[in-house]
């Protein structure tokens, strides 16, 4: 079986935490059998920390997004596959594979998988309701299979939609989660990173931006005078250390990091402290459970 994943998030190196999830499900469907061809995003617009932020930042950077959907659009149309996968609704379902092309040989007569993973429903629920409720119509009667990693999505999606468009969506959602893959570090590098902050900590990790809530996080250390490490980059980081250096807690930056190296400081810390209003299915808590660190979750 032929088999096309489209995706805006896809490991650009080596312990790239970008899409690292659905690289392993792209392993997991090679283990299979399947032959599969990844249609990754290029150009500027993607990557860390996120299309959104790299798009307010640099504008322009929206042409070649849209110059890669209409590529991948042409490669799915073209490429004859039997099945395509669509990781986020928006844009690697819609436009990209639906509405289909007319059914005929190189036409676009595959079956379509969507996954959600959480920020795509939330750019659907943003949009105009009109629109939401055509791109949702969209995914809904050409997908065989729409995943959502999380049940809270499917409620958000079907919620924000007309009746008829509810019961579309009904049809073919289910709830799974994404496959994660995580290497426990050595003793080593646990040790590493004990060594390098000197006393028990708290760690949080994630891009910094507004829905992260880190600087709840932060708050959160200050109030029990708690050592925090912050594991990740982003466009809130100097506005958080700014916040940090009038805290009463010792808050240590160390900016954007590997997956190995993110996870060694999971393993290696007394907790892990999350605050983010903006998760679909939360990697972190998931890898935190793996290495047997305990997970506080903020919601004040």
């Amino acid at each position: 079986m032929r088999v096309a994943v489209i995706t805006t998030s896809w490991p650009r190196f080596d312990g790239d935490p970008a899409g690292h999830f659905v690289e392993a499900d792209v392993r997991a469907m090679a283990r299979r059998g399947e032959d599969v061809e990844v249609i990754a995003a290029t150009g500027d617009a993607f990557g860390w920390p996120g299309v959104a932020a790299r798009v307010k930042a640099r504008p322009w950077r929206a042409i070649g997004a849209a110059a890669w959907v209409a590529r991948a659009r042409s490669r799915v149309i073209s490429g004859d596959f039997d099945r395509v996968v669509a990781h986020w609704a928006v844009p690697s379902a819609c436009p990209i594979s639906c509405p289909a092309a007319t059914p005929g040989p190189s036409r676009g007569a595959f079956a379509l998988e969507v996954v959600s993973h959480g920020s795509d429903v939330r750019l659907i629920a943003a949009m105009p309701a009109a629109l939401r409720a055509r791109v949702v119509r969209l995914i809904a009667e050409r997908a065989e299979s729409w995943r959502f990693v999380a049940a809270h999505l499917v409620e958000s999606v079907s919620s924000a939609v007309p009746v008829e468009v509810r019961r579309a969506v009904e049809r073919v959602a289910r709830v799974e989660a994404s496959a994660v893959e995580i290497s426990a570090p050595t003793a080593a590098q646990v040790d590493e990173k004990r060594a390098r902050i000197g006393e028990p900590f708290a760690v949080c990790v994630g891009r910094l931006v507004t829905t992260k809530r880190v600087d709840a996080a932060i708050a959160w250390a200050a109030q029990r005078q708690a050592t925090l490490v912050v594991v990740g980059d982003g466009p809130e980081r100097s506005r958080l250390e700014r916040t940090a250096r009038g805290s009463a807690s010792r808050v240590v930056f160390v900016g954007n990091v590997d997956r190995p190296e993110a996870l060694a400081w999971i393993a290696a810390s007394q907790l892990v402290v999350s605050a983010s209003t903006a998760e679909g299915l939360s990697t972190v808590k998931r890898e935190a459970a793996a290495l047997a660190a305990r997970f506080v979750e903020i919601t004040g």
